[in-house]
């Protein structure tokens, strides 16, 4: 080796990976903040089990934190791992039905149930339960609820005041409780006892006599203010504690008190599985409640026959394994397969067998890891990417806006204005004789137009008047919010309101109308999709292909891919809700990317948001850009909103939106203004939006917490500097502060 050559597993010198890793970590700045706020929620996590707890356990922060992730993930893109049945799975309940009597599958239920109870309410207490009810054999299950329910009240009065007052209060008791009563009335009212007074007392109650006139005087206030039935009840209670050595203050009292709030029958029953599960050495009692339901769907699905579930459990349960892939799922919706194979299916079951929309539907994917398996619910996919188109396209609104120097916070107006527009030739009969395909055209034209018009408005005021585009699109969202709510709660006259239905709404636009999803179309349409991109692109390369053929190889595969993807979607449509929307984002992004990169009057809007005084100086028309940014913007806004009329809900309502047209600003701010990244910025809040319920469910946390992350994730975006300095990323160059560009400028007026 030469002097100075450097060896050849020397790793490169530190410049090198330096630049790579600037090149590369600037692009992945909104991934960074995406992984961060993960992170930083789960001090939310701690900070809760603080405040519930009393203090903080390390393990079960991070087991809750992962139980919430894995049910935002499973929620969102239908991706999760499953354990599979085995024997040991049902080790418990074996033995549970091994000592049981009289166990039957109907049974099983019951026995879970009670199982569950015993475990909510504790093996050691009710077994201290069942000892205190022992020492009072006598007592009826009423007699029980009384005197607990007493407890808490001797113990608030005093128990030792009470028995000092036995002797009024016996005395009383041997009067008409009529006289007793008014005798107390009586005295009860007295500032003072005078010789009479206490004469008449000490007549009618000898025993008194003992008594001096203030601790006489007393004691019948106490008693009109309590009640003397009350308090003779009370006594009564004391004295029966007595009996077994009890005081109120005492524990088997308090045990006592906690069961008069409780069924007692019920309390029974618990004692005796207690002391059935403590025999039996079981611990784990939600384990063992779980299994007996696992066994209880085995009998629903004809698996397991034998009705003693001991039997079956000992001479069936292993074939059942064997022949049969069982993926266990929480809440005992566990996937059985009876052809099992390393990657599977999982039919849908049809519940409505006269119905068979839903035969051959697929349920569930799985790959086979082991004891554990890979499940993939495309249904959850389908909800996920259906419900993150608006976001991607009122995403991209907001972002044209940003790239003319204007902040539009007015999509949420554009999108009612459009869907509004949408509905009506959705449904209007004027529109009713059109050709099918027209008239699905018309109904997303009318979408775009009215969220174009919208926009205008506010970029017109912006041009030739000087009002702030902030102040405008915000007036202007309540504008629409409220005359959409007009114009579908109107009964005088009827304008968009349909008298037949039960809430306030919009007749159904006819399903025929209605955007087609792609398990409706045929593959012919796919193959035909494939060749035209295989043709397109053989003409954008024609000049390439005749110095080298080899060119034709990328028009080829981008063919096939839009063939395959096509068969992919159609596949993943097992919900009927996946429609040709998603083509229309797609184009929209496309179409955004080519009019801002690719064509003068996107140049000319970027120039504006750049510098409007360069670019008037240029000779560009300023007022004219600042107009058709914020059409173009309301446009696509509108696009999103009719899409989800004619492809989603096919109907408008007032508060329809509910702030999509807010959340699409925080999705432009994601994506960083670029159209290609609005796509993954969509679907990331469609993802969070849709899988916040099972992660609430799974994790047992608030919902408020996909909040917190959606807060977290925009704050790190707006504050990057955070995420650079945290994951060492370099600061911004100057051509990607110019291309990230947000509004500024349209602050300052």
């Amino acid at each position: 080796m030469s002097e100075g050559t450097l060896p050849a597993s020397t790793p490169p010198a530190p410049n090198v990976m330096g630049r790579r890793w600037a090149k590369i970590s600037s692009r992945l700045v909104p991934l960074f903040a995406v992984i961060t706020a993960l992170i930083v929620s789960m001090l939310f996590i701690m900070f809760t089990e603080l405040l519930t707890q009393g203090h903080v356990d390390v393990n079960q922060v991070l087991n809750t934190t992962g139980t919430a992730y894995n049910g935002l993930l499973e929620g969102s893109v239908g991706v999760t791992i499953s354990n599979t049945l085995s024997a040991d799975n049902l080790a418990l309940a074996k033995v549970y039905a091994a000592e049981a009597q009289d166990l039957n599958p109907r049974g099983l239920t019951i026995a879970a149930r009670l199982t569950d109870e015993v475990r909510v309410i504790g093996v050691e207490n009710a077994i201290r339960y069942g000892a205190v009810l022992d020492k009072f054999p006598d007592l009826s299950d009423e007699e029980i609820v009384v005197l607990g329910g007493a407890i808490p009240e001797i113990t608030t009065f005093g128990e030792e005041n009470l028995l000092s007052m036995r002797t009024l209060l016996e005395g009383l008791g041997e009067l008409d409780r009529s006289d007793a009563n008014d005798l107390v009335e009586k005295f009860a009212t007295e500032e003072s006892l005078t010789a009479e007074g206490h004469e008449e007392i000490e007549t009618a109650v000898p025993a008194t006599v003992s008594l001096s006139d203030e601790e006489l005087l007393a004691q019948l206030k106490t008693i009109n203010t309590n009640g003397f039935v009350k308090m003779q009840r009370w006594l009564s209670q004391v004295d029966i504690l007595t009996e077994q050595g009890l005081t109120t203050a005492s524990a088997e009292a308090q045990d006592l008190a906690a069961i008069g709030k409780l069924d007692v029958a019920k309390v029974r029953t618990w004692v005796s599985a207690a002391e059935n599960l403590q025999k039996l050495g079981i611990n784990d009692l939600g384990a063992l409640a779980e299994q007996l339901r696992i066994v209880k769907v085995l009998y629903d699905k004809g698996l397991l026959v034998d009705q003693d579930p001991n039997t079956a459990l000992t001479n069936e349960l292993e074939s059942v394994i064997q022949n049969n892939y069982v993926i266990l799922r929480p809440n005992n919706q566990m996937l059985f397969d009876p052809k099992p194979a390393l990657i599977g299916s999982i039919l849908r079951e049809n519940k409505t067998p006269d119905d068979p929309s839903d035969d051959n539907k697929i349920d569930a994917v799985y790959l086979k890891l082991g004891d554990k398996a890979l499940l993939f619910y495309p249904g959850t996919l389908e909800s996920m990417i259906v419900r993150s188109i608006p976001f991607v396209i009122a995403g991209l609104a907001v972002a044209l806006g940003f790239k003319a120097g204007l902040f539009n916070i007015g999509a949420e107006g554009q999108l009612y204005a459009g869907g509004i527009l949408t509905a009506w030739v959705g449904f209007s009969p004027l529109f009713a004789d059109l050709p099918v395909a027209l008239h699905i055209g018309l109904c997303i034209i009318a979408g775009i137009v009215g969220g174009m018009l919208w926009g205008a408005i506010p970029g017109l005021l912006k041009a030739y008047t000087g009002a702030h585009e902030v102040i405008n699109t915000i007036m202007l969202n309540f504008i629409a919010i409220n005359l959409v709510d007009w114009l579908i709660k109107s009964t005088n006259p009827i304008i968009l309101l349909d008298p037949t239905a039960s809430v306030p709404r919009t007749p159904y636009i006819p399903p025929a109308f209605r955007l087609p999803t792609f398990a409706q179309i045929s593959p012919v349409w796919f193959v035909a999709a494939g060749v035209f991109t295989l043709i397109f692109g053989l003409w954008q390369r024609r000049d390439a292909l005749r110095e080298n053929p080899m060119f034709i190889i990328r028009p080829i595969i981008s063919g096939i891919l839009v063939f395959v993807a096509g068969l992919a979607l159609a596949w993943l449509t097992v919900n009927g809700q996946l429609h040709i929307g998603l083509v229309l984002m797609v184009g929209a992004v496309w179409f955004t990317e080519w009019f801002l990169d690719r064509t003068t009057p996107g140049f000319e809007l970027r120039t504006v948001g750049a510098n409007p005084d360069a670019a008037r100086y240029a000779g560009m028309n300023v007022q004219w850009n600042v107009v058709m940014a914020m059409a173009l913007s309301g446009a696509l806004a509108g696009l999103a909103g009719g899409i989800e009329i004619a492809g989603v809900h096919f109907n408008m309502t007032p508060g329809f939106f509910g702030g999509v047209g807010f959340d699409a600003i925080a999705v432009a701010l994601l994506a960083r203004n670029n159209p290609r990244n609005m796509i993954a910025a969509g679907l990331l809040w469609g993802a969070l939006m849709s899988g916040g319920g099972l992660m609430q469910t799974r994790a047992e946390i608030s919902i408020d917490l996909v909040k917190i992350i959606q807060a977290l994730i925009i704050m790190f975006i707006a504050a990057d500097a955070i995420i650079r300095f945290l994951w060492r990323v370099p600061e911004a160059s100057a051509e990607e502060k110019e291309r990230t560009l947000f509004a500024a400028k349209g602050w300052g007026g």
